[in-house]
């Protein structure tokens, strides 16, 4: 029944649109109060229903000053409802100060018992978080006061917020607790089932009780008891610095507003050890699971360099001093060699970002992990199931042979970290299949660092950096290595080493061909370096070829590098027919010079071909894509002459071009 407040009010009634999962109804123009505003706006049907059920809500909303954050029905449809709603979603919404986006601070105070509060962070002045949720930014800010004059706001919200509740029938009430009376009341509280008294020992026997009752706001990542298909970890593990690995201090992160893989500094970040801390989700199907990795970038002897993750089994919690989310396992502790973290992690769970990863192995005979386990020092990149359901490789994973020689692609002989790659400016590694390396490129974008790799002609990204492992490192790649997916053409668009030669083949049209599946193309493209090296070499011809009015030029010389025939030319190929010819000139015919004359010479750092009495080494052989191979080169093909003729090919067509300008003109005006 609604309030007799509403009685009166001749308005019409707000038009309300719900378009997809996009909510879109509009505040302009109404001028009723919040509450007449809830209960006239269908959309918010919801959140007025449960406020007008109680009575405490109810009361404050129709007599005090009042922000109220209101999801709209939508939100509703995503949450589970529960028997205590009624009991604690009104209060939870409602703080009884009026204060608009602008106003709002770190946190505020609800009207729920004990008035527990609510967490704001604000990304931008139009990207505003209330815990979890996000305001919906053009349907904030509304103001009108009540019937007895007090002023209030509304604004409304994307989520329902969802505070910290006590079990039914609870023998003991828990008001507003900190992080640490959050652990030694656990058993009272709403929590899934999920315990936490092996972790809330440890922190009593280590006395560490003063970190999570800290004032302010910080994160608490607590480990529970147990999950099922998670490997235990002994207690006594737990020592004072992986509990310091468990606390974000002074940020207040909520999943929705937390930026992935950003990384925080943990409290045992010091001189001596630094442990960041970062969140991370993955979708598999219509499942999201979100993940906390503690990684240690600065170890000692007890704490291993590298991340550890933990799943995030119940999130964004919120208490008096932050935010709890439970986890599945006790950060920074590692315990496992790399074949163990493959089985005991991943092998029985088929939501696990490793299951086909591991199902792949064990199809293939199950050496490769006990590979794995004889390396002392060994950087794994393993792929996600996402890599393994591309359906463009379906057919190459029926080779069992094929599949577990590719296996080996996968592993370096060495530990490398992102860090390790950066600070030691390696580009090149060398893996466990012979004369395969693969080649590293680290992007960075603000805080965040992302590693690319190449390896077998396939361009890979982590999507998950530095787990750590007793005898190494395991990073998880987006695509299988060694397996070609890629047009030459898209091979050249996705390479961030060959931007250069990428661009002049689009503006001058030379790409537009290499898509076709039906041709085998080999091409020997200049890496980005090789550009550079020509662009100080001849200042002038470099940037003759990337002025758009000579794309002709610049396609005829790419054309130089292009080989179109009825198969592809591996670099062993090539050697062989030198062999043949007792190591004399091999013949190849591109498509600018069809009497192109090369040498090959083969050592422990890789090819090289010889072109106009140079030796030009061949950074990368052998890149497979889906319609040729790609040869990536140190230097451009390029000759004195091919500037030269075509420049004055250009001249002498500008030049004729004027003088007909010139004759229609004195035709114009002579008569």
């Amino acid at each position: 029944m609604k309030s007799s407040t509403t009685t009166g009010f001749a308005s019409a009634v707000l038009l309300v649109l719900l378009c997809g999962s996009t909510v879109a109804f509009s505040l302009n123009g109404n001028y009723k109060t919040i509450i007449d505003t809830l209960a006239w706006t269908g959309d918010l049907s919801e959140i007025y229903s449960i406020i007008e059920r109680n009575q405490i809500a109810n009361t404050t909303i129709h007599l005090r000053s009042v922000t109220v954050f209101a999801p709209h029905n939508e939100a509703f449809l995503k949450i589970t409802k529960k028997d205590s709603d009624d009991e604690y979603l009104p209060c939870y919404h409602i703080t009884n100060v009026p204060m608009k986006l602008e106003q709002l601070g770190k946190s505020v105070f609800s009207e729920l018992d004990g008035n527990p509060p609510i967490w704001i962070t604000k990304k931008s002045p139009e990207e505003i978080y209330v815990n979890q949720a996000k305001v919906v930014y053009n349907l904030a800010n509304y103001e009108h006061n009540n019937t007895f004059g007090k002023p209030q706001v509304l604004h409304v919200i994307d989520q329902v917020l969802q505070p910290l509740r006590m079990k039914k029938n609870s023998p003991q009430n828990v008001y507003n607790p900190n992080a640490w009376e959050f652990m030694e009341n656990a058993e009272y509280l709403d929590l899934d089932s999920y315990h936490t008294n092996t972790f809330l020992q440890r922190v009593q026997n280590l006395d560490k009780k003063s970190v999570f009752s800290n004032q302010g706001g910080h994160t608490f990542f607590i480990p529970v008891d147990e999950v099922a298909n998670y490997p235990k970890v002994k207690p006594e593990k737990i020592d004072v610095k992986v509990i310091d690995a468990h606390i974000v201090p002074d940020n207040v992160l909520f999943l929705g507003p937390t930026n992935e893989e950003e990384q925080f500094k943990t409290l045992a970040f010091t001189d001596m050890l630094k442990v960041f801390a970062s969140l991370s989700k993955a979708v598999e199907g219509d499942k999201t699971k979100y993940y906390v990795s503690s990684d240690t970038v600065v170890g000692d002897d007890v704490h291993p360099t590298g991340a550890v993750v933990a799943e995030i089994v119940k999130a964004n919690i919120p208490v008096r001093n932050g935010v709890v989310h439970l986890i599945s396992r006790p950060l920074m502790i590692v315990d496992n060699n790399v074949k163990q973290f493959i089985e005991q992690s991943y092998k029985d769970r088929e939501d696990s970002v490793l299951h086909r990863f591991y199902e792949e192995i064990m199809n293939s005979g199950g050496d490769f992990l006990e590979k794995l386990t004889a390396m002392p020092n060994v950087t794994l990149f393993a792929p996600s199931n996402a890599a393994f359901n591309d359906q463009s490789i379906q057919s190459y994973l029926l080779n069992r042979t094929y599949i577990r020689s590719l296996l080996d692609l996968h592993i370096v002989n060495r530990r490398l970290s992102i860090d390790d790659i950066v600070a030691e400016s390696i580009d090149k590694v060398q893996t466990e299949v012979p004369r395969k390396d693969l080649f590293f490129n680290v992007v960075t974008s603000g805080k965040n660092r992302t590693l690319t790799l190449e390896g077998g002609g396939v361009n890979a990204t982590v999507v998950q950096a530095n787990l750590a492992a007793t005898n190494g490192i395991i990073h998880i790649i987006d695509h299988v290595l060694g397996i070609p997916s890629s047009t030459v053409d898209r091979k050249l668009a996705t390479d961030p080493t060959l931007n250069e030669t990428n661009y002049l083949g689009q503006v001058s049209s030379l790409n537009d061909q290499l898509g076709d599946v039906q041709k085998r193309f080999t091409y020997f493209v200049p890496r980005d370096f090789a550009w550079k090296r020509l662009a100080i070499d001849n200042p002038s011809a470099y940037k003759k070829l990337f002025m758009p009015e000579y794309s002709n030029i610049a396609r005829q010389v790419l054309e130089r590098h292009l080989i179109i025939a009825d198969k592809v030319f591996t670099m062993d190929d090539l050697r062989k027919e030198a062999n043949n010819n007792y190591n004399l000139s091999v013949h190849l015919p591109t498509v600018r010079d069809i009497s192109m004359y090369i040498k090959i010479k083969d050592s422990v750092e890789g090819y090289s071909i010889e072109w106009r009495n140079e030796w030009i080494h061949v950074h990368r052989s052998d890149v497979r894509c889906t319609n040729g191979i790609i040869h990536v080169i140190d230097k451009v093909l390029i000759d004195e002459s091919d500037i030269e003729v075509n420049g004055a090919i250009a001249t002498k067509s500008i030049t004729g071009l004027v003088l007909v300008l010139a004759q229609c003109l004195v035709f114009y005006y002579f008569n």
